[in-house]
């Protein structure tokens, strides 16, 4: 294991793309959560949600406030995961790993390895971010209540992770995966979503990132939903997020160790 980070950390020490990428993510974070807390910190916006029950930047509704935002801004894990991987293909580093006495599988361990480093990054930062704002721009005293929310936030970014080291693997270029990756997390799915919402009820929420989004509403939006739809029980799109992100990585694999490098 010390010889699989250390040789991921070599390849990675001084890519300038990867650490601005990285930066620009880490920030994309608090700044995306800030813009919508100050502007309902107005008077009237506070006025609004004291009537519906809750503040959504305050303790402890601030932990599903922040996954829900955040949620939104995974794209571009997926996008440096995509490129991490297919550098190994493009500049042969893959096979030199092998010819150096790797096994496919370690192959594999180490881009897991940056799926769950990336996750915990983005997981961390909101975690924090949440803590901020809750202490700024709530009014009830800190509490771990509905902490919950940021662990389902966590598991999604885990699983978008999986999707785009599976198309890195399947695609072994980067250009043609981020394609791919973008135009299903962007419309293909959200699409599909709608659809089947529309002519088979509760169903359109079982596909991959949908079953995150459904585990994530927006607080103050999410009762009004749950009251006047049809839903299953979150036990459901939990265990369909984790049965995908299994799928995922073992496709992964099969895919590694089947295939030429």
């Amino acid at each position: 294991m010390k010889q699989l980070l250390y040789t991921e950390w070599l390849k990675v020490k001084n890519y300038r793309t990867f650490w601005i990428m990285l930066l620009v993510a880490v920030i994309m974070i608090p700044a995306g959560n800030y813009v919508p807390a100050n502007v309902m910190s107005s008077r009237e916006l506070d006025q609004a949600a004291k009537m519906l029950g809750q503040s959504p930047f305050g303790f402890p509704v601030v932990w599903q406030t922040v996954a829900n935002i955040s949620s939104y801004m995974t794209a571009l894990y997926g996008l440096m995961l995509i490129i991490l991987v297919t550098n190994e293909y493009t500049f042969r580093t893959n096979r030199q790993n092998i010819i150096d006495g790797w096994e496919r599988r370690q192959f594999v361990y180490a881009k897991l390895i940056w799926v769950l480093v990336l996750s915990t990054v983005a997981f961390l930062v909101a975690v924090l971010t949440a803590t901020v704002l809750g202490f700024v721009y709530g009014s009830n005293t800190f509490s771990l209540e509905g902490f919950s929310y940021l662990w389902y936030y966590w598991l999604q970014l885990v699983l978008e992770l999986s999707l785009a080291l599976l198309l890195a693997v399947l695609m072994k270029r980067a250009g043609f995966a981020m394609a791919i990756f973008l135009g299903y997390i962007m419309m293909l799915e959200q699409t599909l979503v709608l659809l089947l919402k529309k002519y088979l009820g509760p169903v359109g929420g079982l596909l991959p990132l949908q079953t995150g989004d459904e585990l994530l509403p927006f607080p103050l939006v999410g009762k009004m939903v749950a009251a006047n739809s049809d839903r299953y029980d979150d036990s459901v799109y939990l265990l369909f997020l984790v049965a995908y992100i299994v799928l995922g990585i073992y496709l992964v694999f099969r895919k590694v160790l089947k295939s030429d490098l």
